[in-house]
């Protein structure tokens, strides 16, 4: 009896394991907790589809994957000014907006920043990306240093860059990707941060090396605010809303809340995109997880644990329009409204900052080699 039982049991999970095997895995490539995984999990159940997700922590490293084609990715989410790049070396193939239900500009319009941000690096050609997430980037810092947040909102990239404007041993994180550094120096400096001459270059190089930062990170610069370990720096707006939804999470009371972020009037405004490689094999599975994405409930709940702004307006709507008992909600209405506030139909300008162009690979690769000495001096 123990034989045949074992024999039907061994039967079931070769059965199981068969099933499994068969299901289509669709491979997305993307940044480090920037999808919530319920999302995924409620995409699963509902389409019979295995997402694996693999993780890059740069536009230059979701590039290099892309190129290399050594893994045929179904989905990759760079930001605009990669997108475009992979657009120009022809490593995208167009998506078929007509598969997609969702995207629909009447009925279930994109926010006016994503819109914005379009117009102003797509324009005609809005169907090799569809839009993930968008937003800023800004200067978080920590609320319990006396005198730091007068002085970041005061002076704001001076206060970046210019030691003496801030209090004393005031501890400084510099965004670890060369691009957003160079910016930042640019924006320092009143010059935008596509300019790409020799002489902005010296100059960005003169600005980053005038002040020797506490740390270059990514991901441990906000932890770094949050925990204390670290004063004031330069981060997604998005990593910011991130760290506070975690600390709402466990007590939503404002007050209690150890950190903020200033928007400077010049930073870098971004938008985060779905595109399909070349080389992808399961295409018609990656337009559902794109359609997917784009229903508002699912929008929803996907910026629930992200923190960077929805690009469905009426995902937006619904966040910032909460007015009820949940103490949790209205901490979240209150956050996205203060830190991607909808901007007036007649406003001339329908998101705040200056979106990444791509800039010429041979300045890059100057800006990297110029960044890597900065930190090795």
């Amino acid at each position: 009896m123990k034989k045949i039982l074992a024999t039907v049991v061994i039967g079931l999970v070769i059965i199981l394991l068969a099933s499994r095997g068969n299901k289509e895995r669709l491979l997305i490539l993307n940044w480090g907790e920037y999808i919530n995984d319920e999302v995924v999990e409620l995409f699963e159940e509902e389409y019979g589809i295995d997402v694996v997700i693999s993780i890059a922590d740069s536009n230059e490293l979701f590039y290099s994957k892309v190129k290399s084609g050594t893994t045929a990715y179904d989905l990759v989410i760079p930001s605009d000014y990669m997108i475009e790049k992979m657009y120009s070396k022809d490593l995208l193939q167009k998506i078929d907006l007509d598969k997609l239900e969702n995207y629909d500009p009447i009925n279930n319009p994109f926010m006016p920043g994503i819109i914005g941000i379009q117009e102003s690096m797509f324009p005609g050609n809005t169907d090799y990306a569809v839009p993930y997430f968008w937003g800023t980037f800004g200067l978080m810092y920590n609320k319990e240093v006396a005198g730091l947040e007068e002085a970041v909102i005061t002076n704001e990239w001076k206060a970046f860059f210019e030691p003496d404007l801030l209090p004393a041993n005031t501890r400084v994180g510099m965004y670890n990707v060369p691009r957003y550094a160079y910016a930042a120096a640019m924006f320092y400096n009143d010059l935008s941060p596509n300019e790409a001459t020799e002489a902005s270059l010296k100059l960005a190089a003169d600005t980053l090396s005038h002040y020797k930062f506490t740390e270059w990170g990514t991901d441990t610069l906000k932890k770094g605010i949050a925990a204390q370990n670290l004063d004031l720096a330069f981060v997604y707006t998005g990593d910011f809303l991130d760290t506070l939804y975690i600390k709402l999470d466990s007590d939503p009371d404002l007050d209690k809340i150890t950190f903020d972020i200033h928007v400077p009037e010049d930073t870098i405004a971004f938008m985060d995109g779905f595109v399909i490689p070349k080389n992808a094999r399961h295409v018609d599975s990656a337009h559902l997880f794109i359609d997917f994405l784009l229903r508002p409930e699912i929008a929803y709940l996907n910026a629930s644990v992200v923190g960077y702004c929805s690009p469905i307006q009426s995902a937006y709507e619904e966040i910032v329009e909460y007015v009820g008992e949940d103490e949790w909600l209205n901490a979240w209405a209150y956050a996205t409204a203060k830190y991607y506030p909808m901007p007036k139909a007649d406003d001339p300008v329908q998101f705040k900052g200056t979106p990444l162009a791509n800039l010429d690979p041979e300045f890059l690769s100057k800006i990297q080699t110029m960044v890597n000495n900065v930190k090795t001096e």
